[in-house]
Order: C-alpha cells, then sequence, then structure tokens
C-alpha cells in the first residue's frame, strides 16, 4: 500500500491555511501548514513533503525567497512546488521557472484538488527496477468537461495512470490552451453549456495548431453517436467513467489515429 502523500502548505492568511488545508485533508493528504516562510523552513527539518504549496506574497521571508532557500545550485528546487498566490499576473515569470504548477487564487476550488492529483500522481509511479526499462515519456492529455467532479474524477484517474492532464472548463479557453499545453490526445465531451463536442472537433480540425492532434469525444449519457465527418475524432466512447476513458486513450495512442467509433 503507498504511503499518503504529505502536503506543506504555506500561507500567511490563517482562514486560507484552515479552509484549503482542511479540504486537503478531506481528500485523504497529510497536510503540514506554515504560516510564514520561516516556519516553513523549520517544518522541512523533520518533514520531507511530496509536494510544497506555497504562496508569494507574505511578510517577512516572500514565497520567491522561500522557493530560493529550497533549491539546488542549479535553480530547481528541491521539492515539487505549487505556486498558489492572488497575483495571477506572476504566472508568465513562474512559467520560466523550474516549479510543477502555477494557479490564482480566484481559481475555481476544485482546479487546486486537480492540479494536486496531476503533480502527486506522476510523482507516485514506481520507479522501474534495474531489470525492468525506464518509462516511456508521460503522455500530454487534454480534458474538456464542465461539470468539476467529473472532471477531478478523471483527472485523478489519468495522473495515477501516469499522464500529464490538463482540464478545460470553457469551451472559449481550449485553442489557447492547445497552444500553451500542447496535448497529445484531447479528451473532449460531447454535450458542453452552449455548444458540443461536435462543434468543438470542427473548429479545431481548422485551428493550425490543434492539426494533428487525435480528439477521443466521450458521452456520459451513452445516448449519443460518433460522426465519420470528423476525421481528428479518433475514437468515440459512449461513457463518462475514468476507466472506459483511459482504455479509448491507451488504444489510441498504442494503435495510431485510425478513426474507430
Amino acid at each position: 500500500m503507498k504511503p499518503t502523500p504529505t502536503i506543506l502548505f504555506i500561507d500567511d492568511d490563517p482562514a486560507v491555511l484552515m479552509s484549503v488545508g482542511d479540504r486537503l485533508a478531506l481528500e485523504g493528504y497529510q497536510v503540514v501548514k506554515a504560516i510564514s516562510g520561516d516556519e516553513a523552513l523549520q517544518a522541512l527539518k523533520t518533514v520531507t513533503p511530496d509536494l510544497i504549496i506555497l504562496d508569494i506574497s507574505m511578510p517577512g521571508m516572500t514565497g520567491l525567497a522561500f522557493l530560493k532557500k529550497i533549491s539546488r545550485p542549479d535553480g530547481k528546487p528541491r521539492y515539487p512546488v505549487l505556486v498558489f498566490t492572488a497575483r495571477a499576473n506572476m504566472q508568465p515569470f513562474f512559467g520560466q521557472m523550474e516549479i510543477e504548477g502555477f494557479l490564482a487564487k480566484t481559481s475555481d476550488p476544485n482546479d487546486l484538488l486537480q492540479e494536486v492529483a496531476r503533480i502527486l500522481g506522476k510523482g507516485r509511479r514506481e520507479a522501474p527496477t534495474a531489470a525492468e526499462p525506464g518509462p516511456l515519456k508521460r503522455r500530454r492529455l487534454l480534458i474538456v468537461e464542465d461539470d468539476p467532479q467529473a472532471s477531478a474524477k478523471i483527472i485523478s484517474f489519468f495522473a495515477t495512470a501516469g499522464y500529464e492532464t490538463c482540464w478545460v472548463k470553457e469551451p472559449a479557453a481550449l485553442v489557447d490552451t492547445v497552444i500553451a499545453r500542447h496535448p497529445e490526445v484531447i479528451l473532449l465531451k460531447m454535450v458542453l453549456p452552449r455548444t458540443s463536442g461536435l462543434v468543438l472537433a470542427s473548429a479545431l480540425m481548422t485551428a493550425p495548431e490543434a492539426r494533428g492532434i487525435p480528439v477521443v469525444l466521450y458521452d456520459p449519457s451513452g445516448i449519443h453517436q460518433g460522426d465519420r465527418r470528423y476525421p481528428n475524432v479518433s475514437r468515440f466512447v459512449p461513457s463518462g467513467a475514468p476507466e472506459d476513458l483511459l482504455k479509448a486513450v491507451t488504444a489510441l495512442l498504442g494503435a495510431g489515429t485510425t478513426l474507430r467509433p
């Protein structure tokens, strides 16, 4: 049985520490809280976290100063770090740093759980033994799903299977996310608010950034069917069960991109 992941959560706001920390604990994580960078450094003397969730704007030692303290000479942090800050405009800055993720505090609360699952999912994969080949490059998957609870289940399931995942809730952000994350597969829900998966699949065919990226279209209701008019839709799954989606994506990546509704 795998040990419970430990998260070191650093934030100078006691209300955030309590509300977010308790939510993480309810998800089954062991949460160590620190209200400052100095307190977090003391915690690191006795705790080896699987993930550090780090606020940036703190009195005394700032998040950036703390990040420098825990980084090696090459600039890479000694622990996986997820920056969690109210300063959403700093995302481009942290995009140049070797951290695991960045999330604005204004994001949907479920976004944090999904990022944590993604980061810990890849960290908890078992290392190969000397007699086994090393793991293949992790596959990048983009999920388009309007239901936060459903997306959280899918992301957690795929993260445990070794996939790097990202979530798009608003279809309008789909193309921009494709450009930013370069997914190898797009997992696209059939029925979405004010649009449909087929409409988005059609839009992806005309977007240069998305050409050649196969789409797995899925329908949790099970009442719709695939459509061969969209050559980028390589698989159709009449289900929203994460295990069914994983089978489809695995088959797609193992067998090429031939259309098999």
